[in-house]
């Protein structure tokens, strides 16, 4: 991502992210996501297709996914879950996973190998851009070294279309209104940023008092490796 152009449009989008701070929530979404590590030996589970899915996906998680007995889901309407194993370099995210007598289904998904670009070929992945979560949550392990050495996710309300890394999104604009509304698209918002737009605070910027240490560490991710918009929420 650090070899991606400036945009020319960047006074506007971060003019639009602040006015969408101002009037969503007060807040911009950093999400939460639970992630498991499990070791080489964790059995694979058979991850079966929710039931009204698109079944593709299914074929990009091998023969099976480790996930271990004790995984949960983020309980929310997405029902997220994260599975890395890094002694095999493969990652698994899984979007309305739900478990039902140790068995496992999910609507939509991918496995990805951890040594790639972050980002899932299209259609796949967990988020609507296909930027790994992953790559960008903030993890327990990040908080304990005191440092977020990567990127951090970041949801926005308003968007408009996508531009890389992102290789698609949810938003886009560019589709006829008719037809927009045949398939319930949604609609993209003029002057928004695009999804996969990388924010990144100057480093010149000072730090705000009184900021607690969680934070700073937050104020410094965003000058050094700063957030990418990875979903519309």
């Amino acid at each position: 991502m650090v070899n991606q152009p400036v945009s020319a449009d960047r006074s506007n989008y971060m003019n639009h992210l602040v006015n969408q701070y101002a009037t969503n929530y007060g807040s911009v979404g950093v999400n939460r996501m639970p992630i498991f590590t499990v070791p080489a030996n964790q059995p694979l589970v058979p991850v079966s297709l929710a039931s009204g899915c698109y079944g593709s996906f299914l074929s990009t998680l091998g023969n099976g996914v480790p996930i271990p007995p004790s995984a949960y889901t983020t309980n929310s309407s997405d029902e997220d879950i994260i599975i890395s194993q890094p002694s095999t370099g493969q990652e698994w995210e899984l979007w309305q996973a739900t478990q039902t007598n140790g068995h496992w289904s999910a609507c939509w998904g991918g496995g990805l190998s951890l040594g790639s670009t972050g980002v899932f070929p299209a259609p796949y992945g967990m988020s609507a851009t296909g930027i790994s979560y992953l790559a960008t949550t903030i993890t327990e392990a990040d908080v304990a070294s005191g440092h977020i050495n990567h990127a951090i996710a970041m949801q926005i309300v308003n968007c408009n279309g996508y531009v890389a890394p992102a290789d698609r999104g949810d938003c886009t604009s560019f589709v006829a209104p008719v037809l927009r509304r045949l398939l319930h698209l949604p609609t993209g918002s003029a002057g928004a940023p695009p999804e996969g737009t990388w924010f990144r605070m100057p480093q010149s910027t000072p730090m705000p008092a009184g900021l607690t240490p969680y934070a700073q560490m937050v104020f410094r991710t965003l000058q050094t490796y700063g957030a990418v918009v990875v979903d519309k929420a």
